[in-house]
């Protein structure tokens, strides 16, 4: 009886396995049209082809391929697409690609105004986002599982064996096109090559590509770099979407992904790139230049968590150091990045700075070691509770030689260069042969004092920052969602203005950090000179610059004289200096509501300091009376409103 139930189920399977073989073209073909019908219906698109056939057990080829949005342009359009699938999934309806033969592919990606014939990849995620419930909340956000499937369909696509001509992108946008095209792929035993066109705009360029990829491994291998004539290849597309450069000779990157096991996937892998060039306003006003940068790295991806593990390294040309990053997401972002490097060879810092990122640092040589610990921790659901940390800590530490700028200039007469919006304004010297200058004991002491507690009352105490002003700062600008705040020192200011130009870039403030370091850490400049310089190049108003340029134009009087009321007022046009004459009114006082919280504030400051007794502190008051040039501009401003009011009633 047993050899017979195994007679019966044998002559089942051979059956199945018969009307398998014989019906696989209609299920095949079944299969392909019900996985197009949901695609279609979800994306509102239409896919057709000319002609499917079956060949083998597990071949395949599709001929006259396209898909295309409804009422917009075609969006692929393939010639003929030959598959080798595995037998073994085919039985359960999954296609595992063996190998791949295809010819004259061809994605078509166009832009008209607001529309584009993509915008269905949109549409489809904001309408998953606004219908979406608790529970496919929860699914997005397991990031290990999403991955894994993703890396699990991307490695079930690629195959070991495979050939693509004619493979081509093509990008427009109004007059602007990009083609990236390649004549062919080759993949075989899981090695592949190929060349790479790009045509931007009628410029055309070409890189080699050449790797190793195995799915059974998860692990790919691959090296991009730059070919025909051009040293550098010139990356397409970002100039015309960001308006930035990108330049670089070759980049290589190994990549190995686990399993998702107990929740999670780990990740290994090095990236490095040779000769790289980059050009944004945001970053630097020239290009920066990286000969060579690695990065070996080891991430882990949770169920709710991204973390790249300290162990990981990032070489800047000589320069290596461990970062670790961790961003976990509750209902909000918890975020947590550090650097610890120890008894480093202080020199491998200047050194491998990147060209062009920080000019005024470029050549210099020092001796020593240093110490670095950053710790930033972001609680988007609690931002009060933001942790800053930045120390770097010198041993042994001296220059032997400036850069391309003398770090000492300031000891000594210069000439200071007064920008607006980017542009040089004024030129003036900073010293005794510019009669507006005023060494410190010629300015009066209630004004230093009041500048001080307006700006950086801990100047003459801290060594160029204040940790907690620049973690206040961040709080209110994350808050806020814009820049409100710097969190700048006075020494901050003071190199701001005399070493770096005015723009805006993320490269100016590291600079700007670095120099008031190399400044204060070294002594290369006393405080007292670095107050006496910033007392005389401030602006204070409109081309107003200095002290005693700021006495005579608003109360026509020497500098010394200023008495506590003056003194007040004046350091409390600092941060918005060209703004200040919109705080009188048209006799030339002080509209006293304006700033009537701002001088008790800073009249009791003045009186803890000892500067001021209690009772000059209660006769403070915001009343202070215009002299001189800048009471002929408040008066000529009022005239002027009075004549355009008098010419509108008449024209009435």
């Amino acid at each position: 009886m047993l050899r017979d139930r195994k007679i019966i189920i044998g002559s089942v399977i051979i059956f199945l396995l018969i009307s398998l073989l014989l019906l696989r073209g209609v299920i095949v073909r079944g299969f392909v049209s019900k996985k197009i019908e949901n695609v279609e219906r979800r994306y509102s698109l239409i896919i057709d082809y000319e002609k499917l056939k079956i060949n083998g057990f597990a071949g395949m080829s599709l001929n006259g391929l396209f898909v295309k949005p409804l009422d917009d342009d075609t969006l692929l359009m393939a010639k003929e697409i030959n598959l080798k699938l595995n037998p073994f999934k085919l039985l359960i309806l999954r296609f595992d690609i063996k190998s791949l033969i295809a010819d004259n592919i061809q994605f078509s990606f166009v832009k008209r105004d607001s529309s584009s014939n993509y915008d269905f990849f949109y549409n489809v995620a904001n309408r998953s986002v606004a219908n979406g419930t608790e529970t496919s909340k929860k699914l997005k956000q397991n990031y290990s599982r999403n991955l894994d499937n993703l890396l699990s369909m991307i490695f079930g696509f690629i195959p070991k064996n495979a050939q693509i001509r004619n493979f081509l992108v093509d990008y427009r946008y109004d007059e602007y096109f990009l083609t990236v095209s390649t004549p062919e792929i080759k993949v075989a035993n899981n090695f592949f090559s190929s060349t790479i066109i790009t045509n931007e705009c009628g410029h055309s360029e070409q890189l080699l590509l050449k790797g190793y990829l195995n799915d059974s491994e998860r692990k790919i291998s691959a090296k991009i770099y730059s070919a025909g004539n051009k040293e550098r290849f010139s990356v397409p597309f970002i100039n015309f979407k960001w308006g930035a450069a990108l330049q670089f000779n070759s980049i290589a990157f190994d990549f190995v992904s686990s399993q998702r096991k107990n929740g999670i996937v780990d990740i290994e892998g090095l990236t490095s790139i040779e000769g790289l060039s980059l050009f944004h306003e945001k970053i630097s006003p020239e290009y920066v230049r990286l000969e060579k940068g690695d990065l070996d790295f080891r991430i882990k991806i949770g169920e709710n968590y991204i973390e790249l593990d300290s162990s990981s390294v990032v070489k800047i040309n000589e320069l290596t150091f461990s970062p670790f990053l961790k961003a976990v997401k509750h209902e909000k972002w918890h975020v947590t990045a550090s650097v610890d490097k120890r008894g480093f060879p202080a020199q491998q810092l200047f050194t491998s700075l990147p060209k062009g990122l920080f000019h005024n640092l470029e050549g210099m040589e020092v001796t020593g070691n240093l110490d670095y610990h950053f710790l930033l921790d972001i609680d988007f659901a609690n931002i009060d509770s933001l942790k800053l940390e930045s120390n770097l800590i010198p041993h042994d530490f001296k220059i032997i030689k400036f850069g391309k700028t003398d770090l000492r200039r300031m000891n000594g007469e210069f000439e200071y260069v007064a920008y607006e919006q980017g542009i040089p304004v004024r030129r003036f010297m900073v010293g005794p042969s510019n009669l507006s200058f005023r060494r410190l004991d010629q300015i009066s002491p209630i004004l230093q004092m009041a500048v001080l507690q307006s700006e950086d009352g801990g100047f003459f105490y801290h060594n160029g920052f204040l940790p907690e002003a620049i973690r206040g700062a961040l709080v209110t600008n994350i808050k806020d969602k814009r820049f409100r705040r710097g969190g700048s020192t006075i020494s901050m200011q003071l190199v701001k203005n005399v070493f770096l130009s005015r723009n805006k870039t993320l490269a100016r403030k590291v600079e700007e950090m670095l120099i008031v370091w190399l400044i204060e850490n070294n002594r290369l400049t006393t405080k007292e000179r670095m107050f006496e310089v910033y007392l005389n190049i401030i602006e204070w108003g409109p081309m107003v610059y200095g002290a005693s340029e700021a006495s005579r134009f608003y109360f026509d009087k020497d500098v010394r004289d200023i008495n506590i009321n003056e003194a007040i007022f004046l350091a409390g046009i600092i941060p918005s200096p060209k703004r200040s004459l919109n705080n009188f009114n048209a006799d030339g006082t002080l509209i006293s509501e304006k700033m009537d919280g701002y001088f008790r504030l800073l009249a009791e400051r003045l009186r803890v300091k000892g500067v001021i007794s209690t009772s000059e502190e209660e006769s403070v008051k915001p009343e202070i009376k215009l002299a001189g040039e800048s009471f002929k501009i408040v008066r000529q401003r009022e005239m002027e409103k009075d004549s355009s009011y008098v010419f509108q009633w008449r024209l009435k």
